[in-house]
């Protein structure tokens, strides 16, 4: 199993209401905006320490620039948390473990010694961290071909489900696809699963990713047609189920934060205000004057 440092690879997650939606950072496809969900993420939760959260920044934003100065192959997305555990989460997308491994190999061939050294002064500034491999579910997802650097928010959703209702769980998921698209067409979105991790159950995660909260009143707004298109009964077994079968849901609200993030040039070129803002420029001191 590949050890990465933390900070290396990284996967964004989302889920709202008991749907789901999605958005991929993929790592050689560097030239052009994302055709799809990567089928392979990796994401990476730090919470900082408390009273640390300014000097986690001031590194994370050290660390993207030794990436762009190695010429790096890492990209991801790093996003602060709006609601929840305070906490800092990265996203990337490869389109194999192969690949992951291959990007994670030729950085750490090239600038390995200069971001373990980052590393170790970053470690006193963390409470915790957790990193993950998922692996997506298409048949459950209605994804949509956005460019990444386009959006401003996620809202992620974990869904833990009780070892043995695998197949149970995509059937609701389903019908919950099948309600959204009658209702929404345009509400899309990813489904993961885990593969490696610290869970004990089977854990889902789901991507929502939107330009502004706007998208999310729209969303909420719909959910008495989504609620029709499905239908009473099916609406009730569907409840049944996640009351027997889920062991916990979280959702929660993530913000970009680009001075976190590495996202190909190629992408944020035409929106460099927000992803890199120039510095700002103190006002020249007015000259003083004498009196007459």
């Amino acid at each position: 199993m590949i050890q990465p440092p933390v900070r290396k690879l990284v996967v964004w997650m989302a889920i709202i209401a008991g749907s789901i939606t999605g958005v991929t950072v993929h790592a050689q496809d560097h030239n052009s905006a994302p055709s799809g969900p990567a089928p392979v993420l990796m994401s990476v939760r730090e919470i900082p320490q408390p009273g640390a959260e300014g000097a986690h920044a001031r590194f994370e934003a050290e660390y993207a620039a030794a990436l762009d100065a190695g010429k790096a192959s890492q990209y991801y997305l790093g996003m602060g948390a709006i609601t929840g555990t305070p906490q800092t989460l990265f996203l990337s997308g490869y389109a194999s473990l192969e690949e992951m491994s291959e990007v994670h190999d030729r950085d750490e061939a090239t600038i390995g010694e200069k971001l373990a050294a980052l590393d170790e002064d970053h470690s006193g500034t963390l409470a915790g961290t957790d990193t993950a491999i998922w692996r997506l579910r298409p048949e459950l997802s209605n994804p949509n071909p956005t460019n990444l650097a386009k959006m401003r928010y996620m809202e992620v959703i974990h869904i833990h489900v009780k070892l043995g209702h695998r197949a149970e769980f995509a059937d609701v998921i389903k019908h919950i696809k099948e309600g959204w698209v009658k209702a929404e067409p345009d509400f899309h979105y990813s489904i993961y699963q885990q593969i490696f991790g610290h869970s004990m159950d089977d854990s889902y995660m789901v991507i929502i990713p939107m330009k502004s909260l706007a998208d999310l009143d729209k969303h909420h707004s719909m959910v008495a047609e989504y609620r029709k298109a499905v239908g009473e009964d099916v609406e009730k077994q569907m409840q049944e189920f996640e009351s027997a079968n889920y062991n916990s849901t979280e959702s929660n609200l993530f913000a970009f934060t680009p001075s976190m993030s590495r996202l190909p040039q190629s992408w944020t070129k035409d929106d460099t205000d927000f992803w890199k803002p120039k510095p700002a420029v103190a006002a020249p001191a007015k000259k003083a004057t004498k009196k007459q």
